[in-house]
């Protein structure tokens, strides 16, 4: 744990380095890169056209990393405040240097917990909040920590794309304007590499998955299950219309809420989807928009 700390702190001052040298302000950054504006070293490295989602192992709650196959980089929630580190081991694994979108999806504390240390630690280029006003005090401190760096900060609004890769289409398709519950006010994206989608829901309910099935195509290839896999969320209904070959479930074994629940294993068992839980590690995926592979195993085609 100590040499963990070490290696965190060095992290942060090789970032604040990289920071000062490029002369980049965070505050002047928006979702698109400037015109003219070059690729880093490791965004080279990345050109090789393949997007890779990772699920992180957290605990009990929700992260993700998204590398785009024009080397961006997003991170989508931070799990619960314990994760921060967890997450930031992962950036140095990968050789993230900086994060061009956090994505909070919800102001749960399993969702932005980490994420404090994450915006205090790592250059950040933008975030993107749900728009769900909230009163605890790991939202006040997910709030200050962003005032604190001066960081772009915008509401999620329904329907809108974000402009990261322009051979990708991420979607929101759910925020939390207007919404009473935290969990229906999660954000929702849709992420769409050619044949390969991706549908990564929060924690998003019942109610909010009927609405989204008036409104969308909801199909998808890998589905993130909701709530981490409570019987408030993943319908029957919202099954047929996503019908995945994959879905994962972030939680942690053994926690106190059931999660996930029996009735939901025995659905996506019955429509024949292959489950990857975060409790048993990361996992990956990765694809070229053709095919896509989990955790490093042969790639399996895609059809549509």
């Amino acid at each position: 744990m100590r040499m963990l700390r070490v290696r965190l702190t060095l992290f942060g001052i090789c970032f604040f380095l990289l920071s000062w040298l490029s002369g980049t302000s965070h505050a002047a950054h928006s979702f698109l890169p400037a015109a003219g504006e070059s690729l880093t070293e490791y965004d080279e490295l990345r050109q090789d056209h393949k997007l890779k989602l990772s699920f992180l192992k957290v605990g009990q709650g929700d992260a993700a990393i998204l590398i785009l196959p024009n080397g961006k980089t997003v991170l989508i929630d931070g799990g619960p405040p314990e994760a921060g580190e967890v997450i930031l081991h992962k950036l140095i694994e990968a050789g993230i240097q900086k994060l061009d979108l956090v994505v909070s999806t919800h102001p749960d504390v399993d969702h932005i917990g980490g994420l404090i240390t994450v915006i205090q630690q790592v250059p950040v280029m933008a975030v993107l909040d749900s728009g769900k006003p909230y009163y605890s005090l790991t939202y006040k401190l997910y709030r200050r920590s962003i005032r604190k760096r001066r960081l772009p900060f915008e509401y999620a609004k329904e329907g809108v794309y974000l402009p990261l890769d322009p051979d990708v289409s991420i979607q929101v398709m759910n925020n939390g304007k207007k919404k009473l519950e935290n969990n229906e006010s999660s954000i929702v994206l849709k992420i769409r590499y050619q044949r390969a989608d991706f549908l990564l829901t929060g924690d998003a309910d019942v109610k909010t998955e009927r609405e989204m099935i008036e409104k969308y195509d909801m199909h998808a290839d890998v589905l993130k299950v909701g709530h981490h896999g409570s019987y408030t969320s993943t319908s029957r209904a919202f099954l047929r219309q996503v019908n995945p070959l994959f879905a994962v479930i972030s939680y942690e074994r053994g926690n106190p809420y059931g999660h996930p629940h029996r009735s939901v294993l025995r659905r996506l068992k019955r429509f024949g989807i292959q489950m990857y839980r975060t409790a048993d590690g990361d996992v990956e995926f990765e694809t070229d928009g053709r095919s896509i592979s989990v955790n490093g195993d042969m790639p399996l085609p895609l059809v549509r």
